[in-house]
């Protein structure tokens, strides 16, 4: 038997050696001698070798040996081997398959998330140099609103001093009128009094108590005194015009001190109580658009977090992808050819079984299989 085996191999070109030669070709002589050069069973080893000479497949070629090895026995058992080799191969392939749809899945996966991760970090980066502007624009708004604070109180301080020493020059020109009023009064009064009681001037008709008694020209009982002057501007009514006239303007200066004073205290106030409102916003302003700049600084920290950690996981999701690359993608680089390949092997299987099946019913029929030459 085994020496029809060895003699079955050479007619075939059925390997026997050690799995690491490769499948040599059919010999060219024949030891066996096949009562029909179309016998089915041959043609179905024959179909076989073909297969596992057409893959490269170690396996098909094992099993070649393995079918023409149990030709004489039960179809079953040579169906077995076929039948296994089919599960074989599809089971296989179902494995192959549910890899490639897992690589396929974790891919498409992992580059989804891998273009998130990028749009993300995009929108991160845009919505920090948004932030990082109005951190900008804030710290100069801020900035100039300080300045304005530091200017009104300059202004202010610069005004009230104004203010103080204005009010101060006032009040003193106002006491020198007075008291220039109060003293040209008082000599407007005695001189009017003087020229009165000399006759100069004439008395007021209230001023009479008793009628005038009349003097002779040169009363003896008179000293020599005032008898007046012949100058009509040196007469007691043109001194004390005078007098009068000046104490107008005294009077003037008084009442015009007065109203400028209280303009510049109006304007003072004024301007002091539009600067403390322009003060009190610039204050506010400062303090509401701080809070706004501390706002955004600690969003800028917390988005620089955030993006710190996304481009975390974008690496880790960018090495996964490499890792994948070997299994999913080099390794998945001839997976259609792989699978036409192994469907060809259960095809030729197949078509084994088949001619195999009909093989075996025509020797149940009573045709004779082999025969076996009488020399070798």
């Amino acid at each position: 038997m085994d020496q029809a085996m060895k003699i079955l191999s050479k007619t075939t070109g059925v390997r026997t050696e050690a799995p690491g030669n490769p499948i040599p070709p059919a010999s060219p002589v024949k030891f066996l001698q096949v009562s029909k050069s179309n016998d089915p069973k041959m043609k179905a080893v024959a179909l076989l070798k073909q297969a596992a000479k057409d893959a490269n497949s170690r396996a098909l070629d094992r099993l070649a040996v393995e079918v023409a090895a149990h030709l004489n026995g039960p179809f079953d058992a040579v169906n077995n081997m076929i039948e296994k080799m089919i599960f074989r191969l599809m089971d296989e392939q179902k494995q192959e398959d549910e890899h490639k749809h897992w690589c396929d899945q974790e891919i498409k996966k992992s580059e989804t998330m891998k273009e998130d991760k990028e749009d993300k970090i995009d929108d991160l980066n845009a919505e920090i140099k948004v932030e990082n502007a109005a951190v900008q624009k804030l710290t100069s708004e801020i900035k100039d609103a300080n300045q304005m604070i530091s200017d009104i109180k300059g202004f202010m301080g610069e005004a009230t001093e104004i203010r103080a020493t204005g009010k101060q020059e006032n009040a003193l020109a106002i006491k020198d009128s007075k008291d220039a009023q109060t003293a040209l009064t008082n000599a407007i009064a005695v001189l009017t009094a003087f020229y009165k009681s000399s006759g100069e001037v004439a008395k007021e008709p209230w001023e009479f108590i008793q009628k005038p008694v009349n003097l002779g020209k040169n009363p003896s009982t008179w000293d020599s005194g005032y008898t007046g002057v012949a100058d009509p501007d040196k007469q007691p009514g043109g001194i004390i015009s005078v007098l009068e006239a000046v104490l107008g303007d005294f009077s003037k200066m008084e009442a015009e001190t007065k109203s400028q004073e209280a303009e510049d205290q109006a304007t003072f106030e004024e301007a002091k109580k539009s600067n403390a409102i322009e003060k009190a916003g610039r204050t506010q302003e400062v303090e509401s658009k701080t809070a706004e700049k501390a706002r955004r600084v600690d969003k800028v920290a917390s988005l620089s977090g955030t993006k710190k950690n996304t481009a975390g996981e974008l690496e880790k999701t960018e090495q996964y992808l490499t890792d994948l690359k070997p299994a999913c993608v080099d390794g998945d680089s001839s997976y259609g050819d792989r699978k036409a390949a192994r469907s060809k092997e259960i095809k030729s299987l197949k078509t084994a079984q088949i001619t195999l099946e009909d093989a075996f019913k025509e020797q149940q029929g009573g045709k004779k299989f082999l025969q076996i030459s009488s020399h070798f």
